[in-house]
């Protein structure tokens, strides 16, 4: 791993835009198709992307399926992709795309727990008081959006909670197979991913009542297919591979941001009171958490 540099955070707040823009994109796919076609549409268009820039570039490696490393891609297929991506479909279907960019912005939390008990890392008092704040700024969201406004379940609220904790055990298996290029674990990975839920989308497309079809669902779908998964998972890869963890998780700090934007500009959402200082507090929160890091790279 390296330093991060100018083009570390291009990439860091490049990877932040297109994760914050698919939550609302997620809302419109939804008016259309079930989370089974959902998630696997979002990963067979990033497949074909990826094979098309294989073609081209020729930086893909496929000699891994033939290891017995082969069962990894699949392992990351499952807890990277299948998992979060079904999660978040089946919770956001019952809250904002707004309150789930916020949910989102929690994963760093889980990190550092994840870490302490797999012995990766340390607590010191900066990383105790940033996981505590985090996980209060989720109180107040869940207090807010379920007890006082009922707008939203519990039941959708945990579903994304989840999905935010699987995307940090998929980082976990990510970094452990770092032989691997980042081309090469995305493409695998994803078609592995597609691989197993290509009978269940069969099935869903054979039943589908093609009178609720949009045309924007479909463009959706492909931009998340494309963007936020194929794009925007190369990236985070790369950012892992090349920068570690910490650093790809501060990723966190600007996704709630742009989440709540584009769920404000496309979707005409609106917030509450209480909202908005969960995004303040999430944001200080995870400040103090890279105090801790910083702290603990300088003994």
């Amino acid at each position: 791993m390296t330093k991060p540099n100018i083009k570390s955070y291009i990439l860091l707040f490049i990877l932040a835009s297109i994760w914050g823009s698919a939550f609302f994109n997620y809302k419109i796919v939804l008016e259309s198709f079930d989370f089974y076609i959902l998630t696997a549409g979002r990963l067979f268009f990033a497949a074909i992307f990826l094979c098309l820039i294989s073609i081209l570039h020729k930086k893909i490696d496929y000699s891994p399926i033939f290891t017995k490393d082969f069962y990894v891609f699949f392992l990351i297929g499952i807890v990277n992709y299948i998992i979060p991506f079904s999660l978040i479909a089946l919770g956001i279907d019952g809250m904002s795309s707004g309150l789930a960019a916020l949910l989102m912005g929690a994963g760093p939390f889980y990190a550092i727990i994840l870490s302490n008990l797999l012995g990766h890392d340390k607590f010191n008092k900066f990383k105790i008081l940033g996981t505590v704040t985090g996980f209060f700024s989720v109180f107040i969201l869940v207090y807010d959006q379920v007890y006082l406004n009922q707008s939203s379940s519990f039941y959708s609220v945990f579903l994304v909670m989840m999905a935010s904790l699987s995307y940090v055990i998929g980082a976990v298996f990510i970094q452990r197979y770092n032989k691997f290029k980042n081309q090469t674990i995305s493409l695998l990975s994803m078609s592995c991913g597609t691989l197993i839920l290509a009978p269940f989308c069969i099935y869903e497309m054979a039943t589908y009542d093609y009178s609720q079809f949009k045309l924007k669902s479909l463009i959706s779908l492909i931009y998340l297919g494309i963007f936020s998964t194929a794009l925007a998972f190369m990236i985070r890869i790369k950012l892992i591979f090349d920068n570690g963890i910490v650093f790809m998780s501060q990723v966190s700090l600007l996704i709630p941001i742009f989440g709540v934007y584009f769920s404000w500009i496309f979707l005409n959402e609106s917030f509450t009171e209480n909202m908005i200082l969960s995004l303040v507090i999430t944001v200080l929160g995870l400040m103090i958490l890279q105090k801790g890091y910083n702290a603990n790279s300088l003994k």
